[in-house]
């Protein structure tokens, strides 16, 4: 099956690792780009989230739109999303803005959709979240058919 993985960039190391895993059960995963094109140069996705957090300006809002537009063509062309939703910054199980979306996309789209962890009740749409009907696999890759 392919599966686009949808995450914070904090969660980079983790997205990697989620692929790798996924391709070796047969799956074709995708993720967000490794390096992206800022300031004429190519930068580790790493490096850029902390680049538009220290330093947000016009060709930031350009770089973030072409990285939205990049990620739902993914979803777009794939049968289902996993979305790794871990702990970030003292929040659990987080799922910020962007793969809010992409749930969103997929949603939209009756794609499949796979969460790594439950749904916090921190998040202000968890109500919304859980009426996407998502399979919670708690980290068990095998539940992911």
């Amino acid at each position: 099956m392919k599966i686009t993985i949808c995450n914070s960039v904090a969660f980079w190391e983790q997205a990697k690792e989620a692929q790798a895993k996924l391709n070796s059960m047969g799956h074709e995963a995708l993720t967000h780009p490794m390096e992206v094109e800022f300031q004429g140069k190519m930068v580790p996705v790493i490096e850029y989230y902390k680049l538009r957090k220290s330093t947000w300006n016009e060709s930031i809002e350009d770089l973030k739109e072409w990285a939205m537009r990049e990620h739902f063509e993914k979803v777009l062309g794939s049968e289902a999303i996993l979305v790794l939703n871990l702990d970030k910054d003292g929040k659990k199980n987080y799922i910020g803005g962007n793969v809010f979306l992409e749930i969103g996309l997929a949603f939209a789209l009756n794609k499949k959709i796979f969460f790594q962890n439950p749904i916090s009740e921190q998040l202000s749409y968890a109500e919304e979240l859980k009426g996407m009907r998502p399979v919670i696999i708690n980290g068990d890759f095998s539940k992911i058919l």
